[in-house]
């Protein structure tokens, strides 16, 4: 089984940056997975399940789409075409280089009319903190860069022996499951859309936070940041503060556009 560090396709909040962490705090808990079923309640682009799988390889792992990530994956092959397309309007610039003005209306058109993975297509050729899930917003920026990957698209094996599902998380909580189980819990941060879709109406809110607080129980895996208000719950006595009693905090620093930086955050509670 081929093992993924990152997600074959861009996904905002993937946290391979977490995996060195998790795959070891993962196999302290739960060995080779055997008598364990581990479920990403908030599966996103599925990397916490994909490395729960080569980790635990006997565990039943769960891994529950609610993003559609899926739909994505299987259209790689047309995302890969795209990006062997793109390679050719970038010949003679330098990685990262901003493109010409005529560079960038030979990609719109080229678009136009085509079938677009948007959410990988607009990491090639805008800088993060911009985003685009449609032509439309592609148009809306005046500058392009040559971010494009050289490196093929695939997903061969990524989510192999991982149940997939497609729920809303009070739903699958309210599940019952054989054995052990291990809940991976990367809810969005409060007021912000459920999903990765921009455009859907799924947000998280929030009395979303609260119930998931009411439906959490122990064992589980909980990542957060130092930028969501989860902390004020976890550092301030409350009535939710007992779920982080006795649990082992892991950080990581992040730097955004080698500005910013902010804190990412792993809580586990074993017992």
């Amino acid at each position: 089984m081929k093992k993924y560090n990152k997600s074959p396709l861009p996904f905002q909040g993937q946290k391979r940056n977490y995996l060195k962490i998790f795959n070891r705090e993962l196999q302290k808990l739960c060995g080779d997975g055997t008598g364990w079923t581990i479920v990403d309640v908030f599966g996103g682009s599925g990397l916490l399940s994909h490395n729960a799988k080569y980790t635990c390889p006997n565990a039943r792992v769960i891994y529950n789409d609610f993003d559609n990530y899926t739909e994505r994956l299987s259209k790689i092959e047309t995302a890969e075409q795209v990006r062997r397309d793109l390679l050719t309007f970038v010949n003679g610039y330098s990685k990262y280089e901003q493109l010409t003005d005529e560079t960038r209306e030979q990609i719109i058109n080229y678009l136009h009319g085509k079938e677009i993975d948007y959410l990988t297509m607009y990491n090639y050729i805008l800088y993060s903190g911009n985003f685009a899930s449609s032509l439309e917003d592609i148009k809306k920026s005046t500058k392009f860069y040559n971010r494009i990957s050289k490196i093929s698209l695939s997903c061969d094996g990524y989510l192999e022996g991982v149940e997939t599902v497609h729920k809303c998380f009070t739903e699958l909580m309210k599940d019952e499951f054989n054995g052990n189980v291990l809940y991976l819990l990367d809810p969005p941060y409060i007021n912000t859309n459920q999903g990765y879709h921009r455009d859907k109406n799924n947000y998280f809110g929030l009395l979303s936070q609260l119930t998931l607080f009411e439906l959490m129980k122990p064992p589980f895996f909980y990542f957060t940041s130092n930028k969501s208000e989860v902390m004020d719950f976890v550092d301030h006595e409350n009535k939710y503060s007992h779920l982080f009693n006795n649990c082992e905090t892991f950080t990581t620093k992040n730097t955004v556009s080698g500005r910013s930086a902010y804190f990412d955050i792993l809580i586990t509670k074993t017992i």
